[in-house]
């Protein structure tokens, strides 16, 4: 993944130069639902994210990971200054716990970082994720949307435990932290509100040779218009997340995916 990080010099400095026109300064809070998936792997040895069919005899494990649904907040400032980007800061929560019968060990690892010593049954498992994204961006508005193009880097931090019976002891066997750049391409897309509503698209993309991070989401917005400079919102959507990497003949894949609902405010 750290491989990614050497677009991100190239991105700002190619990036379109364009202005806001307006001062705004907006805000949002709100709680997305987290289905994982995806898996590890180290050749034929495998451990799936989520909740699955184990084969110790294959070496095919699974940290058993459940579904959760985890809060986020996000502020963005825009404003017009032709030659400096706009911000956009969000902070997200990827919490979760499970269990399984099996999980696969020998040189194994999560992320190039967390190695799995050896195969572990009877396992209580937990993942914790706090994102930190930072997006840069220009603003242009035509009269049937408002569009922002930039780049950015979502800053994961992670840490991961693992407890359970191997090698004739019951113990904790993974207690680690790990850390993951996520740089990125960022379009958003939002139309001209009608009758109060209006649809927004976001994207943030990027993809080399042993990694790629693709962060999809779509909402239906709902401006309440009131009098005075603060514009109040509901948004609810559906968002998309894989993070791939290849560390050596290690790969992790992993995914997020599902319905979200916010509440904000612009100023």
């Amino acid at each position: 993944m750290k491989r990614i990080s050497f677009i991100l010099a190239g991105l700002l400095c190619s990036s379109t130069i364009a202005s806001a026109d307006l001062l705004s300064l907006s805000f949002g809070a709100g709680a997305e639902q987290q289905n994982i998936d995806g898996y590890v792997k180290l050749g034929d040895t495998k451990n799936y994210f989520a909740p699955h069919e184990v084969d110790p005899v294959n070496n095919v494990g699974s940290f058993g990971l459940d579904d959760k649904t985890n809060p986020y907040v996000w502020a963005k400032f825009i404003y017009p200054i032709p030659v400096l980007p706009n911000i956009k800061a969000q902070y997200t929560k990827y919490d979760t716990t499970g269990h399984s019968k099996y999980i696969a060990g020998g040189s194994i690892k999560i992320f190039g970082d967390v190695k799995i010593p050896y195969g572990i049954v009877n396992a209580s498992t937990s993942q914790t994720i706090d994102s930190y994204d930072l997006t840069l961006f220009y603003e242009f508005k035509p009269v049937v949307a408002d569009i922002e193009v930039g780049v950015g880097a979502d800053y994961w931090k992670g840490h991961a435990t693992i407890y359970g019976t191997a090698a004739g002891q019951t113990k904790t066997w993974v207690d680690n932290d790990w850390e993951v750049l996520l740089p990125y391409l960022y379009g958003h897309v939002e139309t001209m509100k009608l009758f109060g509503f209006s649809v927004i698209a976001d994207a943030k993309y990027a993809d080399v040779s042993t990694a790629h991070h693709y962060d999809y989401s779509a909402a239906l917005k709902y401006t309440i218009d009131i009098i005075g400079p603060v514009n109040p919102f509901i948004k609810a959507g559906y968002r998309y997340k894989e993070v791939y990497a290849e560390d050596g003949d290690d790969q992790t894949l992993l995914k997020y995916q599902g319905a979200f609902l916010e509440v904000g405010a612009k100023f």
